[in-house]
């Protein structure tokens, strides 16, 4: 089903859940981050490494790392947001939060969720030109997989990106089945 970007939240809370799943997600006591004008794309990308093979004067190529990626969330700043308060706090180094993982939780408007965990890296702020609102960019550095969880889907199955759906059960007794998430 398509939509919209209209209606997207993006919430964070300090620590990492007791399971990675929906279950485990679900309960933690999220922030809304507020005011969020642009949320840019992010997911894996998986480095390449190469194999040159003087005999065959071929490149081959094989899969390497995955590398989550990070997101640059714009948002008009907003001094009473607590969840922009919480932010600037976890790139402050005399507050508590600094340097600390995150969970994070994407919500789409048919309801369907993104969570992950990662850190914060900045929280800057841009009084922009004339006619324009005061700004800031948070810069997240993602340091898990993404679960993508089905709208109304409690199990919290993961989807890959051609949308087949995997139970957290089947990840767990097949691991091949991981790569593909």
């Amino acid at each position: 089903m398509k939509f919209t970007s209209a209606g997207i939240t993006i919430a964070a809370v300090e620590g990492v859940p007791s399971t990675f799943d929906n279950a485990g997600f679900s309960v933690m006591p999220f922030v809304n981050i507020g005011q969020v004008s642009n949320i840019p794309a992010f997911g894996p990308t998986v480095q390449v490494v190469e194999s040159n093979t003087l005999a065959t004067g071929i490149t081959e190529k094989y899969v390497g790392f995955v590398n989550y990626g990070s997101v640059a969330i714009e948002a008009d700043y907003d001094d009473e947001d607590l969840g922009q308060e919480l932010v600037s706090d976890a790139v402050t180094t005399k507050d508590t939060s600094f340097g600390k993982d995150f969970s994070f939780d994407l919500t789409y408007p048919n309801g369907s969720k993104r969570y992950w965990v990662g850190k914060f890296f900045s929280a800057t702020e841009s009084p922009n030109s004339a006619n324009s609102m005061v700004s800031t960019s948070m810069n997240i550095e993602i340091n898990s997989q993404i679960l993508k969880v089905a709208a109304n889907d409690p199990s919290g199955d993961f989807l890959d990106e051609n949308g087949a759906i995997y139970a957290t059960s089947e990840l767990n007794e097949n691991s091949e089945l991981w790569s593909n998430i």
